[in-house]
């Protein structure tokens, strides 16, 4: 039981986690006075696949 427990806080830290990196991707990607939007995509990208790897 208590070893569900701790997976179960381990799931919400890593989601939680993982809704900030999304959130703060969105942010970099719908800022409008950036006029080279690539680097801002790749920036987002490397972000999320790096949060996506560490909850691996």
């Amino acid at each position: 039981m208590l070893k569900t427990i701790k997976e179960n806080q381990k799931l919400r830290r890593e989601n939680a986690e993982l809704r900030k990196a999304i959130e703060e991707a969105l942010w970099d990607l719908n800022d409008t006075d950036l006029t080279n939007k690539s680097i801002r995509i790749m920036s987002a990208s490397i972000r999320l696949e790096r949060v996506l790897k560490k909850g691996k």
